[in-house]
């Protein structure tokens, strides 16, 4: 045992130099340069070799170890991996590496001292607090001259937002053309000369995202116009586009009516513990109504309803309570299958129009009326089909031979420069996603989708001179996080639309004009640049954006300001940090005046609709039903 311990004892006394790790060569003995002496610092052994100096000479070398400081590389927003499971982050801000990428005037320049005076006001903002520690993509470009006044990591892909509506909409231009109008078309056995029609009538669109009960109300007019007096087969709403076979499985329906909901009334029973009243609208037989719910005496009721369809019926199901001493309650849903809804709604105005309708509402499934298919194995057996569950047809029905279809009503939309104004200084998602599926639908064929409508505006955008790099598209509204863009990519995007007569002129209408209307209404109201800025806004969570143009006369420029990073509770500094750029190029321009003190606009909200959108919109519209859900509760 004393030799165990002596051995230990000589172990742990080691002099520092005879723990330290072996390295790959063998140490060197030999004589060292003076100035490497100097450098030196030999270790000497401890004094003491006892055990009890042990846990002090641990603790100084614990003490001793330097710290990981994590090296924040250029253009980095997130930590390291590798550093991540190691030291701790420092929390000084990175160095701003980034600068102003425009050349700088030469000094003949006759413009010189503006130009300076312009790059000088933009990087102090780029550089500021607000922004200053966010991905900012920013450029300016005079038009008239085709100088490129500022950038600011120009080339860097980022997130559009709905800066996007405006790739989609130059396409649907370039493809559709200014003259473009979807149909909703109602179709039929010609009627007799007594004003009958032997058969179905049929109504199918091809994606009108403008289409509202009042021009299904429209149509039934038109009928009655003609004489039509009868119906005695059923309405049929069909759930192909308009010149297409193909079936939009899972994707937008061709036919919707907008804005228009199913009403579910609940009124209280009179007796407690019954059943309450239940009543829908739009009024039709193809709504069941599965009424599960209860009356109760007094307190809070909780009322559900959930919509199914099944076959050429609506299954409206309400659970819950109601309270007597609470009164009725409305509940709104989307309709589960937007074609069948379409039929019940022009078979209601069909009879508020004066028409007798013998059949009900339904689904179109076919050509001709639907039968069980023939086929040898089958002789003999009986089968019973079940109601699809889509808008689809059946694969197991065939069809027999009917009475020719012909045109009995039309309804025509605005032409598509007006509808995209909605797109553009509205914000609308679901008008900018079913106008870029129907440039697919209309250039490639077949069903509508975003997938088609990507594809064409890749090419059409390619057609236009945009280079392919500058953007990376993934649907036409801008929602969600797919979509990149540079700054660089989006001024070019504008130079092309002020120099193209095709679709200049069109798009710049549908802009939003700042302090004016759309999502600027009130971001520019009171600055400088309000009445001269026409620009479309973009707003998801951690990104603002706002690209467009700005100038006074001659001296027009095109701008993008795109930021990623920032907190929500933040996006007012950042509108008002990009308010302040476009003021400054609005100061740049030969004709406008100097900003008096105080007189920097405060930001106002957008209100971009959208699942996405700031919501604290303040006169934001819906678009439309779509965010309506299929169920829910509603309490009072």
């Amino acid at each position: 045992m004393n030799k165990v311990a002596s051995l230990l004892l000589i172990v742990f006394a080691l002099p520092a130099w005879a723990a330290a790790p072996k390295s790959g060569k063998a140490p060197s003995h030999g004589p060292k340069s003076a100035k490497a002496a100097q450098k030196t610092t030999v270790a000497k052994p401890p004094a003491c070799k006892t055990p009890a100096t042990r846990p002090k000479l641990a603790g100084k070398a614990a003490a001793a170890k330097p710290k990981v400081v994590a090296v924040v590389k250029p253009g980095l927003s997130g930590p390291s991996p590798s550093l991540a499971r190691g030291g701790h982050w420092s929390k000084v801000p990175p160095p701003a590496i980034w600068n102003n990428e425009a050349p700088k005037p030469g000094v003949d320049d006759s413009d010189r001292e503006r130009i300076l005076n312009l790059q000088t006001a933009l990087e102090d903002i780029v550089r500021g607090k607000v922004l200053g520690r966010l991905k900012v993509g920013m450029q300016v470009e005079d038009l008239a001259s085709g100088r490129t006044l500022f950038a600011w990591r120009g080339s860097a892909m980022m997130d559009p937002a709905s800066n996007q509506k405006l790739l989609a909409t130059t396409t649907a231009l370039l493809r559709l053309g200014n003259s473009f109008r979807y149909r909703t078309e109602v179709t039929g056995p010609d009627p007799s000369s007594e004003g009958r029609i032997a058969g179905d009538i049929v109504i199918r669109g091809n994606g009108d995202p403008s289409l509202r009960a009042k021009h299904i109300e429209a149509l039934a007019q038109s009928l009655a116009a003609t004489g039509v007096t009868s119906v005695n087969g059923s309405v049929l709403g069909d759930s192909r586009r308009i010149g297409s076979d193909e079936s939009a499985a899972g994707g937008r329906p061709p036919l919707r009516i907008g804005s228009t909901a199913i009403e579910v009334h609940v009124r209280p029973a009179d007796r407690i513990g019954s059943r309450p009243m239940v009543l829908m609208r739009p009024a039709s037989d193809a709504f069941v109504v599965v009424n599960q719910a209860e009356t109760r005496g007094r307190g809070k009721g909780r009322i559900g309803v959930s919509l199914e369809r099944a076959g050429n019926r609506i299954h409206v199901i309400v659970t819950g309570k109601i309270a007597q001493n609470r009164g009725p309650v409305v509940v709104y849903r989307a309709p589960p299958s937007p074609p069948l809804f379409a039929a019940i709604l022009l078979r209601q105005a069909l009879i508020e129009a004066g028409i007798v309708v013998h059949g009900s509402a339904g689904i179109y499934s076919g050509a001709d009326r639907p039968q069980v298919a023939r086929h040898p194995t089958m002789d003999g057996v009986t089968l019973a089909l079940a109601p699809p569950v889509g808008d689809s047809p059946s694969s197991l029905l065939a069809h027999e031979s009917a009475l020719p279809a012909h045109l009995l009503a039309l309804h025509e939309s605005e032409p598509l420069p007006v509808l995209l104004r909605r797109i553009n200084k509205d914000s609308d998602n679901e008008w900018a996603e079913r106008v870029l599926e129907t440039v697919g639908a209309e250039v490639l064929g077949g069903a509508a989708t975003t997938a088609k409508g990507v594809r064409a505006l890749r090419d059409a955008l390619a057609d236009l001179g945009l280079s392919l790099s500058a953007y990376l598209p993934a649907n036409g509204s801008g929602l969600g996080h797919q979509n990149r863009v540079s700054a660089l990519g989006m001024v070019a995007l504008l130079r092309h639309l002020y120099f193209d007569p095709r679709i200049g002129p069109e798009l710049m209408q549908s802009l939003s004009v700042g302090g004016v209307d759309g999502t600027t209404r009130n971001r520019f109201r009171g600055s400088v640049a309000a009445h001269r800025v026409r620009a479309k806004t973009g707003t998801l969570n951690g990104v603002s954006c706002l690209s467009g143009f700005v100038g006074d006369g001659s001296e027009v420029l095109a701008f993008s300001v795109l930021v990623e990073g920032h907190r929500k509770r933040a996006v007012s500094s950042i509108r008002a940090a990009q308010v302040s750029a476009v003021n400054q190029m609005m100061r740049f321009s030969k004709r406008a005046a100097a900003l008096q003190p105080g007189e920097e606009a405060a930001p106002g909200s957008d209100y971009e609709t959208g699942e996405e959108a700031d919501d604290d919109a303040d006169g934001a519209e819906d678009s439309d039903l779509e965010h309506v859900g299929v169920t829910g509760t509603e309490e009072r």
